[in-house]
Parts: C-alpha cells; structure tokens; sequence
C-alpha cells in the first residue's frame, strides 16, 4: 500500500513568488528519489496564497528516507518565514 499525503501551505504576505520557488524545488528533487511516486505542486488559482502539495510514496520507509535528502533539510530550515500555516493529512485510500 501507498503512503498519500496532502499537505498545504499558505504564503505570508509578500512571499508567494518565494514560497512557490521553494516548492517548485522540491517538486523536481522529490520526483528523482527512489520510492517517489508522485509530487505534485498545486496553487489555487482565485487564492493565489494557497499552495498544497500530493505526495505518494511507495513505502514509509521511502517516505522516511526522504525525510533525510539535502532538499528536505533545506526545505524544512526555509519553509517557516514563508509561511502563515501548513496542514498536513494522511489520505487513507488505495492508490
């Protein structure tokens, strides 16, 4: 079974472009791991603020792993001054 996430986020004032280059980062480096089976960035287009992210893993263990890449830290160290709040859910159906 797969491991889906959704996770969103909503931009500070004035950091949109830079929260969206971020996330965009992540994207490309996330898609090039093993166990990644997608990530995907959406931006709402009438609340141009609101991002969320689908992840689906193929296991915990590559979830897990993915925790520890260089893109993740960085993401994690510059993620807080770009953001008002994030929501992260499990979605428990099958992939």
């Amino acid at each position: 079974m797969h491991i889906v996430k959704k996770i969103s986020f909503i931009a500070k004032e004035g950091k949109v472009d830079e929260l969206h280059k971020l996330l965009d980062y992540m994207v490309k480096e996330s898609k090039k791991e093993d166990g990644c089976d997608k990530y995907e960035l959406y931006q709402f287009k009438d609340h141009e603020k609101e991002f969320f992210l689908i992840e689906v893993w193929i296991s915990d263990e590559k979830l897990q792993a993915h925790k520890k890449t260089p893109h993740f830290i960085k993401f994690k160290n510059e993620i807080d001054e770009l953001i008002d709040s994030k929501k992260s859910m499990n979605l428990n159906f099958i992939y």
